[in-house]
């Protein structure tokens, strides 16, 4: 049988019988848009996270672009992010109208590298940076960048979208972020039934300004403060989710086993880096990221497919390269070669929630004859 990618069923039918009365409940009572669900996920979220506000919305990019605002982000702030990440992290600084600054990424840890966004800043003085917790993992320069943020009054987003479950010194990665995003789109480590996300934040002033954003702006009934935008959650998503949230241990348990197992089976092989997380980080078990030495990635997927082992490259394009970038006026800061080099060799090997033992060995003896 094929080795799939990726495989939301498994998840979706553990959780299916107590989802399945609860969808009918907010059925019967209207639940769409709010509700006792949704309040029951943020608290949830919050426990978990150790985070004193969660407000969630309709997705990940939102959540993005409300956490900026929640900043002070505006129309011709400048603002960092790495040159590797998901296209949704550029674009929510660019339909915010402010201008981003591309930096590169670290060639151990694939996050924001911490020497380019010092000397980005001395040269370009941005407003704010984001820093995206990509593959699974964090910074092992996480302290060192938000202590300099911290001094310098640049806003800091952390964008979470893929880090829900990671750990730095026993404690959840965004437990100390000043504002924070979540993702719950489907294929996340906890994925829902439909888009959705969440803001994390410190401050119960910017949980108010936060709620409001994600509601036109309100302030009161048929009454408004701010400019906002219609990014709000129901009842059917939060049910699904609130009964994700139960099954987190072994949903990390499945996805960091899997993650270290095809660790195991590379290790010593010549020409093959398998990243992870820096010391002192704990994975999610997110995603599988390799590289090998005079391989293109393209060529490792595509032999990967002829003999039915799902495959993928994440990413396989840097932001810098986007054809829309140039109306925005983003600033490259420096050669960016770290963040390029990497996206033409990178592959990913199916990792997902209820990955067998048989799939991954397949799918690891594959990977090992397509680079022979």
């Amino acid at each position: 049988m094929p080795v799939p990618f990726i495989d939301l069923s498994r998840l979706a039918a553990r959780v299916r019988d107590d989802v399945l009365p609860a969808w009918t409940e907010c059925f019967d009572k209207t639940e769409f848009v709010g509700g006792p669900r949704v309040a029951t996920l943020e608290k949830k979220l919050a426990a978990v996270l150790k985070v004193p506000h969660v407000v969630s919305c309709a997705n990940g990019t939102d959540a993005l672009l409300i956490g900026l605002q929640a900043l002070g982000v505006k129309r011709g702030s400048k603002v960092a992010l790495p040159n590797l990440t998901f296209w949704a992290t550029f674009e929510a600084i660019a339909q915010l109208g402010a201008i981003p600054v591309l930096i590169d990424v670290d060639p151990d840890d694939l996050q924001l590298d911490f020497a380019q966004l010092k000397a980005a800043h001395e040269v370009h003085r941005f407003d704010a940076a984001i820093m995206v917790h990509l593959f699974g993992w964090t910074s092992a320069n996480l302290a060192g960048i938000r202590a300099f943020c911290k001094e310098r009054d640049i806003g800091l987003l952390e964008d979470g979208a893929q880090c829900f479950g990671v750990e730095v010194g026993g404690q959840p990665v965004l437990a100390e972020a000043e504002v924070a995003t979540l993702s719950f789109y489907p294929a996340k480590v906890i994925g829902g039934a439909m888009d959705g996300g969440a803001i994390t934040m410190q401050k119960e002033a910017q949980e108010k300004y936060v709620r409001s954003i994600c509601n036109h702006g309100r302030s009161d009934h048929y009454a408004y403060a701010h400019v906002g935008w219609n990014s709000r959650m129901g009842g059917v998503q939060a049910a699904f989710l609130n009964r994700v949230l139960d099954e987190l241990p072994a949903i990390l348990a499945s996805r960091r086993s899997a993650s270290e197992y095809y660790r195991s089976r590379m290790a010593g092989k010549p020409r093959v880096r398998v990243y992870g997380p820096p010391a002192g980080v704990v994975e999610n078990g997110y995603l599988n990221v390799m590289t090998v030495e005079g391989k293109k990635g393209i060529e490792i997927v595509e032999a990967l497919k002829k003999v039915g082992v799902g495959a993928a490259r994440t990413y396989p394009e840097t932001m810098d390269t986007q054809p829309p970038v140039a109306a925005t006026g983003a600033i490259k800061f420096g050669e960016l070669a770290v963040s390029k080099r990497f996206c033409e060799s990178v592959v990913n090997l199916p990792l997902f929630f209820g990955i067998r033992d048989e799939e991954r060995a397949e799918a690891a003896d594959a990977f090992l004859a397509a680079i022979e």
